[in-house]
Protein backbone atom coordinates (compact mmCIF):
# COMPACT_ATOMS: atom_id res chain seq x y z
CA UNK A 1 0.00 0.00 0.00
CA UNK A 2 1.21 3.21 -0.61
CA UNK A 3 1.23 5.98 1.76
CA UNK A 4 1.42 9.73 0.97
CA UNK A 5 2.54 12.56 3.13
CA UNK A 6 -0.12 14.98 3.43
CA UNK A 7 -2.75 12.28 1.86
CA UNK A 8 -6.51 12.89 3.47
CA UNK A 9 -7.07 10.43 6.45
CA UNK A 10 -10.44 8.59 7.50
CA UNK A 11 -11.48 6.95 10.27
CA UNK A 12 -12.99 3.21 9.96
CA UNK A 13 -16.55 4.81 11.28
CA UNK A 14 -16.11 7.92 8.35
CA UNK A 15 -15.30 10.78 10.04
CA UNK A 16 -12.59 12.80 8.26
CA UNK A 17 -8.93 12.19 10.58
CA UNK A 18 -7.25 14.88 9.42
CA UNK A 19 -3.63 14.65 7.25
CA UNK A 20 -0.52 12.72 6.89
CA UNK A 21 2.11 14.92 8.32
CA UNK A 22 5.78 13.09 9.33
CA UNK A 23 6.88 9.82 9.38
CA UNK A 24 8.53 8.74 13.06
CA UNK A 25 12.17 6.76 12.01
CA UNK A 26 14.26 4.48 14.84
CA UNK A 27 17.93 5.89 14.04
CA UNK A 28 19.30 2.62 14.97
CA UNK A 29 17.25 0.43 12.42
CA UNK A 30 15.91 3.03 9.92
CA UNK A 31 12.71 1.20 10.01
CA UNK A 32 9.56 3.70 10.18
CA UNK A 33 7.92 3.41 14.11
CA UNK A 34 5.32 5.53 13.44
CA UNK A 35 3.33 8.37 11.39
CA UNK A 36 2.06 11.62 12.64
CA UNK A 37 -1.68 12.83 11.52
CA UNK A 38 -2.88 15.95 12.27
CA UNK A 39 -6.51 16.02 13.13
CA UNK A 40 -7.42 19.25 13.48
CA UNK A 41 -10.97 20.00 14.54
CA UNK A 42 -11.69 16.08 15.36
CA UNK A 43 -9.03 16.12 17.91
CA UNK A 44 -7.25 19.39 17.87
CA UNK A 45 -4.90 17.28 18.39
CA UNK A 46 -1.66 15.97 16.41
CA UNK A 47 -1.27 12.04 17.19
CA UNK A 48 0.64 8.88 16.33
CA UNK A 49 -0.01 6.43 14.61
CA UNK A 50 1.64 2.52 13.40
CA UNK A 51 1.65 1.91 9.78
CA UNK A 52 0.28 -1.26 10.25
CA UNK A 53 -3.19 1.36 11.11
CA UNK A 54 -3.80 2.20 7.60
CA UNK A 55 -5.45 0.28 4.80
CA UNK A 56 -6.17 1.09 1.28
CA UNK A 57 -9.20 4.04 1.12
CA UNK A 58 -9.84 5.83 -1.70
CA UNK A 59 -8.00 7.85 -4.26
CA UNK A 60 -5.78 10.22 -2.55
CA UNK A 61 -7.12 9.18 0.88
CA UNK A 62 -5.78 7.28 3.54
CA UNK A 63 -8.23 4.85 6.13
CA UNK A 64 -7.57 3.89 9.08
CA UNK A 65 -8.21 0.45 10.95
CA UNK A 66 -9.07 2.88 14.09
CA UNK A 67 -12.80 4.27 14.80
CA UNK A 68 -12.67 8.00 16.06
CA UNK A 69 -13.13 6.97 19.38
CA UNK A 70 -10.21 4.27 18.81
CA UNK A 71 -7.35 7.24 17.32
CA UNK A 72 -8.94 9.67 20.40
CA UNK A 73 -7.19 6.93 22.38
CA UNK A 74 -3.73 7.33 20.44
CA UNK A 75 -0.50 8.86 21.59
CA UNK A 76 -0.70 12.58 20.97
CA UNK A 77 2.59 13.64 19.15
CA UNK A 78 5.01 16.10 21.37
CA UNK A 79 7.70 17.49 18.69
CA UNK A 80 10.02 18.27 21.29
CA UNK A 81 10.68 14.91 21.84
CA UNK A 82 12.06 14.50 18.05
CA UNK A 83 14.42 15.96 15.71
CA UNK A 84 15.39 16.33 12.15
CA UNK A 85 17.72 13.45 11.20
CA UNK A 86 21.47 13.88 10.62
CA UNK A 87 22.26 15.45 7.06
CA UNK A 88 22.06 12.50 4.28
CA UNK A 89 20.30 10.17 6.77
CA UNK A 90 16.87 10.42 4.84
CA UNK A 91 18.50 9.76 1.82
CA UNK A 92 19.82 6.04 2.48
CA UNK A 93 16.37 5.37 3.95
CA UNK A 94 14.74 3.98 0.99
CA UNK A 95 11.12 5.61 1.46
CA UNK A 96 9.90 8.02 -0.92
CA UNK A 97 9.12 10.59 1.41
CA UNK A 98 10.86 14.42 1.18
CA UNK A 99 14.06 14.54 3.46
CA UNK A 100 12.26 16.93 5.62
CA UNK A 101 9.04 14.74 6.58
CA UNK A 102 11.17 12.79 8.86
CA UNK A 103 11.66 12.61 12.15
CA UNK A 104 13.89 10.73 14.71
CA UNK A 105 13.51 10.79 18.67
CA UNK A 106 15.43 12.63 21.03
CA UNK A 107 15.86 10.15 24.35
CA UNK A 108 17.84 11.77 27.46
CA UNK A 109 21.64 9.95 27.48
CA UNK A 110 21.31 8.66 24.08
CA UNK A 111 24.53 9.37 22.16
CA UNK A 112 23.60 11.63 18.85
CA UNK A 113 23.37 9.32 15.35
CA UNK A 114 26.32 10.10 12.88
CA UNK A 115 26.96 9.47 9.70
CA UNK A 116 29.53 7.25 10.71
CA UNK A 117 27.34 5.25 13.27
CA UNK A 118 24.27 4.24 10.51
CA UNK A 119 24.91 1.65 8.07
CA UNK A 120 26.89 2.20 4.58
CA UNK A 121 27.30 1.11 1.48
CA UNK A 122 30.49 -0.40 0.98
CA UNK A 123 32.57 -2.60 -1.65
CA UNK A 124 31.95 -6.63 -1.40
CA UNK A 125 28.11 -5.36 0.48
CA UNK A 126 25.42 -8.43 -0.39
CA UNK A 127 22.86 -6.84 -3.07
CA UNK A 128 19.56 -8.31 -3.13
CA UNK A 129 16.38 -7.63 -5.05
CA UNK A 130 12.87 -6.09 -3.36
CA UNK A 131 11.07 -9.80 -3.89
CA UNK A 132 8.98 -9.89 -1.09
CA UNK A 133 9.80 -6.60 0.60
CA UNK A 134 8.25 -4.77 3.70
CA UNK A 135 9.69 -2.86 6.71
CA UNK A 136 12.12 -5.30 8.21
CA UNK A 137 11.54 -8.57 5.82
CA UNK A 138 15.62 -9.26 4.94
CA UNK A 139 14.43 -11.99 2.31
CA UNK A 140 14.76 -11.60 -1.52
CA UNK A 141 16.97 -12.89 -3.88
CA UNK A 142 20.61 -12.53 -4.45
CA UNK A 143 21.90 -10.00 -7.24
CA UNK A 144 25.61 -10.07 -6.30
CA UNK A 145 27.92 -7.88 -4.55
CA UNK A 146 28.83 -3.59 -4.63
CA UNK A 147 31.63 -3.43 -7.56
CA UNK A 148 32.00 -0.10 -6.61
CA UNK A 149 30.07 3.05 -4.39
CA UNK A 150 29.64 6.88 -6.15
CA UNK A 151 28.81 9.46 -4.76
CA UNK A 152 27.96 13.41 -6.55
CA UNK A 153 30.60 15.54 -6.66
CA UNK A 154 28.59 18.23 -5.45
CA UNK A 155 26.73 16.95 -2.80
CA UNK A 156 28.97 14.48 -1.70
CA UNK A 157 25.77 12.59 -1.41
CA UNK A 158 25.36 8.73 -2.58
CA UNK A 159 24.27 8.56 -6.25
CA UNK A 160 24.59 5.14 -7.08
CA UNK A 161 26.95 1.94 -6.96
CA UNK A 162 27.73 -0.59 -9.73
CA UNK A 163 26.92 -4.37 -8.87
CA UNK A 164 28.94 -7.40 -9.81
CA UNK A 165 26.25 -9.86 -11.00
CA UNK A 166 26.48 -13.77 -10.22
CA UNK A 167 23.97 -16.51 -10.13
CA UNK A 168 22.58 -17.33 -6.62
CA UNK A 169 25.57 -17.17 -4.40
CA UNK A 170 28.34 -17.86 -7.16
CA UNK A 171 29.68 -14.25 -6.82
CA UNK A 172 33.74 -14.22 -6.65
CA UNK A 173 34.90 -13.81 -10.12
CA UNK A 174 33.15 -13.49 -13.94
CA UNK A 175 29.82 -12.03 -13.44
CA UNK A 176 28.14 -8.68 -15.53
CA UNK A 177 28.37 -5.51 -13.99
CA UNK A 178 25.27 -3.31 -13.66
CA UNK A 179 24.70 0.52 -12.11
CA UNK A 180 22.33 1.09 -9.72
CA UNK A 181 20.67 4.46 -9.38
CA UNK A 182 20.57 5.63 -5.67
CA UNK A 183 16.86 6.29 -6.17
CA UNK A 184 16.76 2.50 -6.04
CA UNK A 185 18.00 1.78 -2.74
CA UNK A 186 15.38 0.30 -0.26
CA UNK A 187 17.01 -0.60 2.65
CA UNK A 188 21.02 -0.44 3.79
CA UNK A 189 21.94 -3.13 6.31
CA UNK A 190 25.28 -3.90 7.78
CA UNK A 191 26.58 -5.68 5.17
CA UNK A 192 23.84 -5.99 2.53
CA UNK A 193 21.34 -3.74 0.34
CA UNK A 194 17.79 -4.33 -0.86
CA UNK A 195 17.01 -2.28 -4.17
CA UNK A 196 14.23 -1.89 -5.63
CA UNK A 197 14.46 -3.85 -8.77
CA UNK A 198 14.01 -7.76 -9.69
CA UNK A 199 16.92 -9.40 -9.95
CA UNK A 200 15.93 -10.58 -13.90
CA UNK A 201 16.24 -7.06 -15.00
CA UNK A 202 19.80 -6.53 -13.48
CA UNK A 203 21.31 -10.56 -14.04
CA UNK A 204 21.22 -11.84 -17.79
CA UNK A 205 18.98 -15.00 -18.36
CA UNK A 206 21.48 -17.84 -19.64
CA UNK A 207 20.18 -17.50 -23.02
CA UNK A 208 21.11 -14.26 -23.53
CA UNK A 209 24.20 -14.00 -21.53
CA UNK A 210 25.15 -17.15 -23.48
CA UNK A 211 26.41 -19.18 -20.18
CA UNK A 212 25.47 -22.26 -18.37
CA UNK A 213 25.84 -22.88 -15.14
CA UNK A 214 27.90 -25.39 -14.10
Amino acid sequence: MQIELDAKVRTSDGHDAGKLRRVLVDPATLRITGFVVSTGGLLGREVIVGEHDFVEGREGELMLRLSKAELAQQPTFDEAGFTAPPAGLAATMGYGFASNAYLVPVVAGDEPVTESSRPTIKKGDVVKDRDGDVVGDRDGDVVGVVEEVRFDEKTAQLSGFVVKAGAGRRLVGGGDTAEISADDVLRIFEGEVRVGVDREEIVPSERESGTREG
